[in-house]
């Protein structure tokens, strides 16, 4: 099983999150991820840098780690400016990049302040949310393509592949993600975890290397593939585990995992 770190880029000053992310590097940590929110106000943060400036920052600082985001709310940008950002990534990190990308909440719920302070029109449909990521895949993978139109001539482009995997929160956008994208990421307690992921296996039919990653709350104790709930996940045909890490990195706790992970 992978297994991966995830930072609150709010929480922490820039110092304090290069470093953490070159104590996970070291440790082995297959990626480390960051949040894709514009205020930290739901988290507790008097602020929130940008996921992507973020990203590319922290793709320079590193060598060997994975930097992905987890997710990128399609609402927060253009499809468009999303490829450009990622193909941005990708460059600098050279292919180290993974991309997560996500629905978006409903407009009512508490994510959906930032959006509405920023005046950002958020789709009240689910079903249309759902929509709008498909669509958002395509054109990634049309702006993406070796033999792209000729339209796109200067754009930012990428020599490697870039995987693409939907967070979900339900059965109905686990099987789009199964038939749209590299992988699905799911909270592991989510009360409908197992049929989740089933969905989305089932979707993905015939895909060996397709990612089932789950993500849960940072403990020491996960890092051990003996845990019973590892095992559990396992059994479910998880291969990927994002421990998310709250408030400033202590890389104390991260330096631990080396005698797990190398």
């Amino acid at each position: 099983m992978i297994i991966d770190i995830q930072f609150n880029q709010g929480s922490c000053s820039w110092p304090a999150l290069s470093e953490a992310t070159l104590v996970a590097e070291q440790s082995g940590f297959n990626t480390v991820w960051v949040l894709d929110h514009f205020s930290g106000a739901l988290f507790g943060s008097d602020s929130m840098k940008e996921c992507f400036t973020t990203l590319g920052a922290l793709a320079a600082v590193t060598h060997s780690v994975n930097v992905g985001a987890l997710v990128a709310n399609v609402a927060n940008r253009s499809g468009g400016l999303l490829a450009l950002a990622a193909s941005s990534v990708q460059d600098i990190s050279e292919g180290r990049f993974l991309l997560g990308i996500g629905a978006g909440s409903s407009p009512r719920s508490a994510f959906a302040a930032e959006q509405h302070v920023l005046g950002n029109i958020i789709e009240p449909v689910l079903g249309r949310r759902h929509e709008r990521v498909v669509q958002t895949i395509e054109l990634l993978r049309e702006l993406w393509a070796s033999q792209r139109d000729a339209k796109y001539v200067g754009f930012a482009k990428t020599t490697k592949s870039i995987p693409v995997l939907i967070g979900v929160n339900s059965i109905a956008l686990a099987r789009l993600a199964g038939q749209h994208s590299d992988g699905v990421n799911v909270w592991a307690g989510h009360a409908k975890r197992s049929e989740i992921l089933g969905a989305a296996h089932l979707a993905a039919v015939n895909r060996p290397n397709f990612i089932m990653s789950v993500w849960s709350k940072w403990d020491v104790a996960l890092l051990d593939p003996s845990h019973p709930q590892r095992r559990q996940w396992q059994h479910e045909g998880v291969n990927r585990l994002v421990l998310q890490y709250g408030g400033e990195p202590d890389t104390n706790d991260l330096a631990v995992a080396k005698q797990f992970l190398k």
